[in-house]
């Protein structure tokens, strides 16, 4: 068992004094929310070279934030 295996089940341990840490998957809403939101967030900082508007950025980052909280609410129901 390598080192990063060994940990993983170390805090995995169920004897009640942590909260469960689970490796769960990950939607494709999850992924394509943080991919937008990384864009936004270059788009900002390369707003100057690029030439873009901020309201692409803007856009990116809205877009980013609804998949993220349509995942959210979709996984609490």
């Amino acid at each position: 068992m390598d080192r990063l295996t060994r940990i993983r089940h170390w805090i995995n341990r169920d004897n009640g004094r942590l909260f469960r840490v689970g490796n769960g998957p990950i939607s494709g809403a999850t992924a394509l929310g943080f991919l937008s939101l990384v864009a936004a967030l270059l788009m900002h900082l390369l707003h100057d070279a690029t030439g873009l508007p901020g309201a692409y950025a803007a856009a990116c980052l809205m877009t980013g934030a609804a998949l993220l909280a349509w995942d959210a609410w979709r996984n609490r129901r």
